[in-house]
């Protein structure tokens, strides 16, 4: 549970699963109301459709009174392979889910946001902040994201809207969980992490709901990352 967020009405993108589904929980565990935009959620809406999340935007004025808390969770993985192989509709379809996506959702719920003095979290990555092999496409499409996040937290600043981000390493979700089937994938990848463990959901949403939380109320601009050290550097070599 995290203080300051009783009452608050949240939505969060990608919430039926994974990351998006842990920061649910833990919002309505702190007391807000949340609502899950997602293919599967609550509310089915696709995040490329703005259509879609304009008349979400205008049901939730309509039934809450408002919006506090944006996490835009929803996004897309894309097949491992090296960037001359990468066929130009994987790069499409990871940039209109993960960037164009985030970009809708932030138009559409723009008005309520700043009627409520409100906080957006975007999903980023690590890969944002350090590119992943064989996988150009995301990279690519999570560094527009942390890119997107400083510019929305410069432009809506005046309106007292903070705009963060969060850079999870490897996490274990349903989207992700194909990779760590792979023994020497996750053996390697467990040896690189400085805290030495692949990550929980849970652990991302608690810095995600942190961000969107009051306790975060000098906090924009920035892109967290929650990865175990990944980023910091490799781990410590022996003596």
């Amino acid at each position: 549970m995290i203080d300051g967020l009783t009452g608050r009405v949240a939505v969060v993108t990608g919430g039926a699963s994974g990351i998006g589904a842990a920061c649910a929980t833990l919002l309505e565990e702190s007391g807000a109301v949340v609502l899950v935009a997602d293919l599967g959620g609550d509310d089915p809406v696709d995040v490329t459709d703005r259509a879609a999340l304009d008349a979400l935007a205008g049901r939730i004025d309509a039934e809450h009174g408002g919006l506090d808390v944006l996490i835009n969770a929803a996004g897309v993985l894309t097949p491992n392979l090296p960037v001359d192989e990468l066929p130009t509709d994987d790069f499409r379809r990871a940039y209109e889910v993960n960037v164009i996506g985030t970009v809708n959702t932030c138009q559409a719920f723009s008005p309520l946001l700043r009627a409520r003095r409100g906080a957006v979290v975007n999903v980023a990555s690590q890969a944002a902040l350090v590119s992943l092999p064989m996988q150009a496409a995301y990279t690519a499409a999570k560094g527009a994201v942390a890119a997107l996040t400083r510019s929305l937290a410069i432009d809506w600043a005046e309106a007292g809207v903070r705009a963060n981000a969060v850079a999870p390493g490897f996490t274990l979700t349903p989207m992700t969980e194909a990779f760590f089937e792979n023994e020497v994938f996750t053996e390697a990848a467990t040896k690189r992490i400085p805290l030495g463990r692949i990550l929980g959901a849970d652990e991302i949403a608690a810095a995600i709901v942190f961000l969107a939380s009051p306790l975060a109320s000098a906090i924009t601009g920035v892109t967290l990352p929650v990865d175990g050290g990944w980023t910091a550097g490799e781990p410590a070599l022996p003596w």
